[in-house]
C-alpha cells in the first residue's frame, strides 16, 4: 500500500521468533538490545560482535532481519521516534478491547464513536493547554538540559559545536543550523540531545527553540483536527431494493468464550500487582503483610 513509506519491526515480536528458533538465554537478549538499541553504527557493530561470538547461529538468523527496520543506527529521520516496538497500536488494540468482540456492524459503530468522542476532547484540550511542547517530550527535555551541564561545548565555527561527554571518553560534533549530533539521538528523535543542549545553552539560546515541529501545540492540534461527524441509525438508512444480507451462521461452542490473548509459548507472564497477603493488617502494629497470630507462633 505504501512503497516509499519506511517500516519497523517490533523488537518485542522479533526476540518471540528468536526465542521459537532455539536461541534462548538472558545473554542473548541482552546482545540483540544492545545492538537495537544503539543509536550509532560502531556500537551497533560491536553488540553483533558480542553476538557472533556468543552463538554464530544466532548472528546468522538475526542479521538476515534487514537493519534498518530493527536497529535505532539506521533508522530515517523523517519519522522523529526511536521507538523500536509496536506500543502504539498495542495501546489502541487496548482502548477498543470492548467492542472488538462484537458483530461487525456494531463493532465498527463502537470505533467510531470511541473516536468521534476522543478527537473533540483532543480538540478541546489542546485549544487550553497552556504548554508549547507536548508534556512527554518536555518532561524528556528538562532531562536532557539536566544531563548537558555535565557535557564540555567548544565552538568550531557558527552554528558548529565539539561536546565532549561526562566521562570524556566520547566526543560529538553539533550543528545547530541543521539540528544533527554525532550521537544520532537528536538526529532520530527531533528533541535536542545533553550534548546538543549544552551548545545551544553555551550560545545563550534555548532548546526548546530547536525541538521538532511534530512535538509543539501546533502539529498536536494538527492531527486531531479532522472531525468524524455523526451516522445516522439503522431506521434512516435507504433502502437499495436489493435483498438484505442475512448474517452468516455462527456455531456456538460449548463453554466460555476465550476474550483475552493467548500469550505466546515464551512470553513471561506479569507480575501480579496485588496479592492476598499484601492486604493482611497486623493487629498488633498495624503494618500489612502478617498476622499477629502468624507472628507469634513463629516466636514461639
Amino acid at each position: 500500500m505504501f512503497p516509499l513509506s519506511p517500516q519497523r519491526y517490533c523488537l518485542r515480536h522479533i526476540y518471540a521468533n528468536f526465542k521459537a528458533a532455539g536461541f534462548i538465554g538472558e545473554d542473548l537478549k541482552k546482545m540483540m538490545d544492545a545492538a537495537s538499541y544503539a543509536y550509532q553504527q560502531h556500537h551497533f557493530e560491536a553488540a553483533m560482535e558480542n553476538l557472533k561470538q556468543e552463538s554464530e547461529a544466532a548472528w546468522k538468523w538475526l542479521s538476515a532481519i534487514p537493519v534498518h527496520t530493527w536497529a535505532r543506527h539506521a533508522f530515517d529521520t523523517n519519522c522523529k521516534t526511536d521507538l523500536v516496538v509496536n506500543n502504539l497500536s498495542e495501546v489502541f488494540n487496548r482502548y477498543i478491547l470492548d467492542v472488538r468482540k462484537k458483530p461487525i456492524r456494531t463493532m465498527i459503530e463502537g470505533i467510531k464513536d470511541k473516536l468521534m468522542t476522543r478527537m473533540h476532547e483532543k480538540r478541546v484540550g489542546a485549544a487550553r493547554a497552556g504548554w508549547e511542547i507536548t508534556p512527554h517530550f518536555s518532561e524528556q527535555l528538562e532531562m536532557a538540559k539536566k544531563h548537558s551541564r555535565f557535557c564540555t561545548p567548544r565552538v568550531a565555527d557558527v552554528g558548529l559545536w565539539q561536546v565532549t561527554n561526562a566521562k570524556g571518553d566520547a566526543t560529538h560534533a553539533v550543528n545547530l543550523v541543521e539540528k544533527t549530533c554525532g550521537c544520532r539521538k537528536w538526529d532520530v528523535t527531533g528533541l535536542p540531545c545533553s550534548h546538543a543542549c549544552s551548545s545551544i545553552i553555551k550560545a545563550k539560546q534555548k532548546p526548546e527553540h530547536y525541538v521538532s515541529h511534530f512535538f509543539k501545540k501546533d502539529m498536536y492540534a494538527k492531527a486531531f483536527q479532522p472531525v468524524i461527524y455523526p451516522v445516522p441509525g439503522q431506521h434512516a438508512w435507504p433502502k437499495t431494493g436489493t435483498p438484505d444480507i442475512i448474517p452468516p451462521y455462527f456455531h456456538i461452542k460449548k463453554g466460555r468464550k476465550q476474550e483475552k490473548r493467548r500469550k505466546g509459548k515464551f512470553e513471561v507472564p506479569k507480575p501480579k500487582e496485588t496479592s492476598r497477603i499484601g492486604t493482611i493488617t497486623c493487629s498488633n502494629c498495624k503494618l500489612q503483610g502478617h498476622r499477629y497470630k502468624l507472628l507469634t507462633t513463629f516466636e514461639a
